[in-house]
Parts: structure tokens; sequence; C-alpha cells
């Protein structure tokens, strides 16, 4: 097999794949990177459900998950009877989901394997330490599906981010819509230290700085909501711990004063395209307290709802568009 992936993710781990829509071409490509990997000892995962034959969702057909034999595998205890193989308990987790604890098995044979992880973020990073221990020498994880859904994603390591047709009919709202998330990513820490220590401390909701990282009065009502409007017209920085959503961007855009908006990492912007263009466009700028990598973009021309794209276009495309290198994964 043509390695495409593996040396594109260097030593990287965890790799996390992950799409901006269902049936993006998450599994494929995770797939691809295992069986590019063959030599090494793999633990999987999955924050949603992988490897069954059918998408419970959408009722489009999926790939299925195949492990060798040693590597390690972490999901539900009530998908073990839907795992075939022999399998050997390696560690319980504690984490619970509603179809049961979730376990790491151990494949003592290769077979199939269906996968439902944990769903939260932060019980991923201790599920990787707990891979490393049992022996992995890489840890990959199927993310979220849906841009508005990655900050469940637990990006940590490096990322390969999935698009394809089933996003949309057309093709260049997706290879917009992908090269919006790219920009996102791409989003660095400030420049002046002090301002990246002040935002490492911080643990309000929402906070004011100076760009020297020195604390500034955020102006608050009655009730002790932000009242934008009262923003200082020099430029600042505005911490948001949470979400960074539409309304938001539109409201400090239309303050109109350069602004720059720091959140925790490029996955809590879950704004749309056409309000962040909006926010750059009235002088706001975004920086992140954490930053995160993707490692390449996989394009998937194959739509699971009846239609696709030119292959050579849309990859083409997405190389003009995005400054990552773009793989097809479904090449031989």
């Amino acid at each position: 097999m043509n390695k495409i992936l593996a040396p594109l993710v260097g030593d990287a781990s965890p790799v996390t794949v992950i799409g901006l829509c269902k049936n993006a071409g998450k599994t494929t490509a995770m797939r691809r990177l295992m069986a590019e990997l063959g030599e090494e000892c793999l633990g999987l995962t999955s924050v949603g459900r992988d490897g069954e034959a059918t998408d419970l969702v959408t009722g489009t057909e999926k790939p299925d998950l195949y492990v060798k034999q040693g590597d390690l595998f972490a999901t539900a205890r009530g998908m073990m009877r839907l795992c075939d193989g022999t399998l050997e308990v390696a560690a319980l987790t504690g984490v619970m989901t509603p179809v049961g604890e979730v376990v790491v098995f151990r494949a003592l044979s290769d077979g199939y394997v269906q996968l439902a992880g944990p769903s939260a973020a932060g019980q991923l990073p201790p599920l990787c330490g707990l891979f490393a221990s049992l022996g992995a020498g890489r840890v990959i994880i199927d993310g979220a599906a849906g841009r508005k859904s990655l900050a469940g994603a637990g990006v940590e390591g490096t990322a390969i981010l999935c698009t394809g047709a089933s996003l949309d009919r057309d093709m260049e709202l997706v290879v917009a819509e992908t090269a919006h998330t790219c920009r996102l990513f791409s989003s660095r820490r400030p420049d002046s230290a002090a301002l990246c220590k002040a935002l490492d401390a911080c643990r309000d909701r929402f906070a004011l700085f100076s760009p020297e990282g020195e604390g500034l009065e955020l102006p608050l009502d009655g009730n002790g909501t932000p009242r934008w409007g009262r923003l200082p017209r020099e430029h600042c920085v505005l911490w948001a711990a949470g979400g960074i959503t539409d309304p938001l961007l539109k409201t400090l855009a239309r303050r109109g004063a350069p602004l720059t908006l720091a959140a925790a990492d490029a996955t809590h912007v879950l704004a749309g395209r056409s309000a962040m263009d909006l926010f750059t466009r009235t002088g706001g700028r975004l920086a992140v307290r954490r930053e995160l990598a993707i490692a390449a973009v996989g394009a998937n021309p194959w739509s699971a709802y009846g239609w696709h794209f030119d292959a050579e276009r849309f990859v083409a495309a997405l190389r003009e568009a995005v400054s990552l290198p773009v793989v097809n994964v479904k090449e031989g």
C-alpha cells in the first residue's frame, strides 16, 4: 500500500480523525491510517459509535473496522457482543455510557470491532495515557462528525480533517467551509508572553485585557452580563471561555473597533463562516490559549446520499484553497 497519511502525521499521538459532516470519510481515513501503521501496536477509540455496518442516524452504509492481533481498543461493554475475534480485558476505565462502562480490550486475534468510547473531551487524555501504559505505540481517535461538534473531539497531538461531498452538493461551498475550518485551526497564541500568562490563568467566563496582558474592567449590567457596546474603543483582548457563536461575533463586529477575541482553542469557535468573515472585516482577530494542528485534509469526493464530485477537480480545488496537504483517502 502506498503510504499517504502516515508520513504526514509523523510520530504524533494521538491522531484524531475529525469530519465536517457525517459520512465525510472519517472511518475510511482511520482504516487507511491503521493499515499504513500496520506494524505498530495501536490504541483505538471513538467519541461516537463506529464500526457498525449501517449508520444508526442516516441509515447509510459505513465501512467496518478490523483490528490486528495485539491492538488495543476502548469501547463500551455493551459493544463486546458485536465484536468478533478473541478479546482480553486489559483495563476498566470507570467511564460510563448508555451501553455500559468503557473497557479497554486487547485483541488476541484479528477481527472486526465496534467502537463506542468516551463522549467527553476531558475523558480522552486519561484514556490515551492508559493506552500508552498498556503498550500502545500510537493512539487513533475517531472524533466528532460535524464542525459544530468539534469541541467534543478532544483534539490533541494532531488531526486529520475529513471533508467531502456529503457536506453539500455545491463543491465550491464544501471547499469554502473546509478552508474556513483550516483557518480556525491555524489560530495561534498571542505574541505577548504576559498576555499568554494572563489568559492561561483566567478562569472567568469573560475577561478583558490590554494587548500587553494588563487586566481591564469589563463593563457589566446589573445582572452581570457584559455590555459589549461599552467596551473600550482602543484595541483590547476579550477572553471568552465557552463556545464562540454567531450572535457574539456579530455583536462584536457592530462595535466597529479592533478587537482580539481569545478562545480556549479553535474547536470552541462554533460560529459560521459568514459571521467570522464579518468579524474579521471589522478589524477582529482570533487568538487561542491552546494551539491545535491539522496534519492533512482527507478528501472524499463520494457522497453517501447519491451524488459525487469529480475527484481530481475536488482535490485540486482544496489544494488551492488550503495550505495543508490534501489527499484522497480512497486512492490506492
